[in-house]
């Protein structure tokens, strides 16, 4: 085992004060944890979080909303119906609110789901919907809305010089736009039964943490597994291991977290930082601040 010399200590110990990283689930937390989000006919755990689960519970791009017998989730400030979560193999069901209606007033932006944690299922594509497209032109798969103008459905960008503005839309591979004029009856059926998105989640940190009666939970983007570690209500937080073994000094690739009170507020009486797989360092902060 390699320890850090004093300096480096002392230099861990103020960024723990000043940047501090707390234990993320209290005892009280950790049984909110266990428990299932449930609304409707949907329920679900983790990476899940929302209702009765705290927010340390899942990822922090996961909360559900609960509102008219309607689960929704918001991604990246658009919001989603969710109509079904498979979590034996982490998939889930959405269509966007907005475009649930009429597509004519449907909302012409491209969300942008972000690629660490969504995946579009393999049965479903993206099109394009190129609007204020040029009247003198002739386009396949062709319409025109109000306030769209002019647009046209396609997998590739034939036509994106001739169109002012674009944004993409996810249906079933099934779905093929029509050579001649589109049928927006069938587009608004596709975009009404919604789409499925693959959760980039891996997901054996979790097993083996409930192999030993932990809690899954998150620390921002990191997994983590708590247990209670004292029958006073001490609460153990681990960072869990990532396939890519990458060392992240600033996640703090592992912490374990006692806490206690003292005049800084709550601190880690003993820390844990793993610096490689195979090397840690172990320090007691409570000697470093205890009276000399």
């Amino acid at each position: 085992m390699y320890y850090l010399p004093t300096s480096c200590l002392v230099l861990f110990f103020l960024f723990f004060l000043f940047h501090p990283l707390p234990c993320v689930l209290s005892k009280e937390d950790l049984g909110w944890c266990e428990a299932l989000f449930q609304y409707g006919n949907l329920t679900a755990g983790f990476p899940f979080w929302g209702g009765n689960r705290p927010k340390s519970c899942g990822h922090p791009l996961l909360e559900l909303h609960c509102l008219k017998n309607i689960t929704s989730l918001s991604i990246s400030n658009h919001e989603y119906n969710v109509f079904h979560i498979d979590q034996t193999y982490n998939t889930l069901r959405l269509a966007r609110t907005d475009h649930l209606g009429s597509f004519c007033s449907a909302g012409f932006n491209t969300t942008t789901f972000p690629r660490e944690i969504f995946k579009l299922f393999p049965t479903y594509k993206s099109l394009t919907v190129l609007y204020h497209c040029d009247p003198k032109l002739s386009y396949r798969s062709s319409y025109t809305c109000p306030d769209l103008g002019l647009f046209s459905m396609s997998q590739s960008l034939d036509y994106k010089y001739s169109c002012q503005d674009s944004f993409i839309v996810n249906v079933p591979t099934s779905f093929v736009p029509e050579e001649k004029e589109l049928n927006l009856t069938n587009l608004e059926s596709a975009l009404r039964e919604g789409f499925e998105m693959k959760l980039v989640i891996n997901e054996i940190p979790c097993q083996e943490c409930s192999s030993t009666h932990g809690i899954c939970g998150y620390s921002s983007t990191t997994q983590i597994c708590c247990n209670v570690t004292s029958p006073s209500g001490g609460v153990s937080c681990l960072p869990q291991p990532q396939p890519s073994g990458d060392v992240a000094v600033k996640g703090l690739a592992a912490e374990i977290c006692e806490i206690s009170t003292t005049p800084f507020g709550y601190l880690a009486e003993n820390t844990v930082v793993t610096l490689t797989s195979n090397s840690t360092v172990e320090e007691n902060w409570q000697s470093l601040i205890s009276p000399q």
